[in-house]
């Protein structure tokens, strides 16, 4: 780890502006890491930007909005107007993403030098021009490791952000029980230590009523498959953010051991998630369909097929016993 906290602290010292960009519905998480992030740029000395759409807050979700709101710390925001009257040699640091098509403005990648800081499942449209690629998917979040990059430089973290922070770890892990390790825990309490409020945190989990009814209406057309696994479908267009929210509510419902969520990201692109408890190796079910993960925390993107076809594969291959499950 330290080996990457230094080379990123030898790209700070190299350039002169750092615009830092998530992914498309960013989350506390993709927020999170982006703020530690800008927190570690100044801290150098020199100009940090936000990629965000600080005009038009109503266009994220409630979550974002909130979490903005409450910043005290004047955070300078750039958007796809905006980004070009940036003067200087400038770096542009993707957090939390990876994949071209899930970025917040990718005809940025063309414009500047990259790096590419993330933790989610290598796909097969990743960024191909950047400087330096971090991926590792046995990360919680960003923010866990962006939480570990502030304590490398000895940084004191704004109270909101240092809570923005925590609550995109809690977010990411499904309340600390997906894919949490000692470390998960370590940089929770770090976070604490560096004035994280659990009351805004809170705040900043809430959603909408609207949003638990949507979420609340998907689950409660799921179905289980067989025994364990349970399956929902979304029709509509949806977000892998959506998908993966519900594969890991699913998970907390009696007798589910996995959970398999599917909906149309794009108009020929199918999203699939796919959550366990541990019992089950989801990592097998989507590597069927192309996609990949972890035994726990694995996903899939499917082209050109109907969301009938690929609930009909997953099917097939499930109640084909060719899920491996753990001793």
């Amino acid at each position: 780890m330290e080996q990457l906290f230094e080379k990123l602290n030898e790209l700070m010292r190299e350039y002169d502006n750092f615009i830092i960009m998530g992914h498309k519905d960013p989350d506390l998480d993709s927020l999170g890491s982006s703020l530690g992030l800008y927190e570690v740029i100044e801290s150098f000395n020199k100009k940090a930007y936000l990629f965000l759409n600080i005009n038009h807050l109503e266009e994220y979700n409630s979550n974002i909005n909130q979490a903005m709101e409450k910043m005290e710390k004047n955070v300078v925001c750039v958007n796809e107007h905006t980004y070009s009257k940036i003067i200087g040699k400038t770096l542009l640091i993707i957090t939390d993403v990876h994949s071209i098509n899930r970025l917040e403005y990718s005809k940025l990648v063309s414009k500047f030098d990259l790096i590419i800081l993330d933790h989610h499942i290598k796909s097969k449209d990743y960024i191909k021009n950047s400087k330096f690629m971090y991926i590792d998917s046995n990360l919680s979040s960003m923010s866990e490791i962006i939480t570990f990059y502030c304590e490398y430089n000895n940084i004191d973290l704004d109270n909101v952000i240092a809570t923005i922070l925590l609550a995109g770890i809690e977010i990411d892990t499904n309340g600390f029980n997906l894919k949490t390790t000692s470390r998960t825990y370590e940089a929770a309490s770090t976070l604490m230590e560096m004035g994280a409020d659990s009351i805004l945190k809170q705040e900043l989990l809430k959603e909408t009523k609207e949003e638990y009814l949507k979420r609340a209406n998907f689950i409660g057309n799921s179905f289980m498959l067989n025994s364990d696994i349970a399956m929902c479908i979304i029709n509509n267009i949806t977000t892998s953010i959506e998908l993966a929210s519900v594969a890991e509510e699913l998970l907390t419902f009696e007798d589910v051991k996995a959970s398999i969520t599917i909906g149309r990201l794009e108009k020929n692109l199918i999203g699939v998630s796919a959550r366990s408890l541990g019992d089950i190796d989801v990592e097998v079910i989507m590597k069927s369909l192309g996609g990949g993960g972890h035994s726990s925390n694995a996903a899939a993107q499917v082209k050109d097929k109907t969301i009938r076809e690929v609930r009909e594969e997953l099917k097939n291959i499930i109640l084909n016993n060719e899920v491996s499950y753990y001793e």
